[in-house]
């Protein structure tokens, strides 16, 4: 009690103005390794990696974990393939393969800034987002900085995001998205190369025989 009483104006002020310092260091942090991971993204031309996605709902706490690929090519094509499902696109149609229907719906590709791709979700830092920097975690010899991220404006789908960025090359290594219902899905990335020159080939998709195909065009 004595301490705290002989704590004077000045003595709270000091309190004050270092927590308040310390709380822009770390917005300031958080933006400076979001606008890191921007620009390294401006440098992607291709990337392919594996990903494992794990999926958690909320009320019945089932929790679902699949693996898969991800190829993309710069601007708007992508190849997202798991074990039941693959996605293709070339930048105008989009190919959605269920293995477990046997088939095939074919739709336009349709630009929207507000959707999350997979190529935004595990290579870029989506820009509407608020980051916070929570920490530092270790994952083997890499040091990863944790942010999390809420919307900037009115809530969306998308509730709460938390990044892993590799701060020694200023990519992202997780992702955890928390949407509107609760369900948590997260993605771990591995095996990730850059600028291997992926052919446009890989990015149209040719329908298999005895597929059932629905076209949405």
């Amino acid at each position: 009690m004595t301490g705290t009483r002989s704590m004077g104006r000045s003595g709270w002020w000091c309190v004050w103005a270092m927590t308040t310092l310390a709380s822009a260091g770390m917005a300031q942090s958080a933006e400076g390794i979001l606008e890191r991971v921007r620009e390294k993204y401006a440098t992607i031309k291709d990337a392919e990696l594996r990903f494992t996605q794990t999926v958690r709902f909320p009320v019945s706490r089932v929790e679902q974990r699949t693996g898969g690929t991800l190829l993309m090519k710069k601007t708007n094509r992508y190849r997202v393939e798991t074990d039941d499902m693959l996605v293709v696109t070339d930048g105008t149609t989009v190919w959605s393969h269920s293995r477990a229907n046997n088939q095939v719906l074919i739709d336009n590709f349709r630009m929207d800034e507000r959707a999350y791709s997979p190529e935004r979700i595990l290579l870029a830092a989506p820009e509407d987002f608020t980051p916070t920097l929570l920490g530092r975690e270790k994952s083997g010899k890499a040091e990863l900085a944790v942010l999390r991220l809420v919307p900037a404006g009115e809530p969306g789908f998308i509730r709460i995001l938390k990044l892993w960025v590799n701060e020694s090359d200023d990519l992202i290594r997780k992702v955890e998205l928390t949407d509107a219902n609760d369900k948590v899905t997260t993605y771990e990335v591995s095996n990730l190369h850059l600028n291997r020159g992926l052919g446009d080939s890989r990015f149209v998709y040719s329908i298999p025989e005895g597929v059932e195909v629905v076209d949405l065009r």
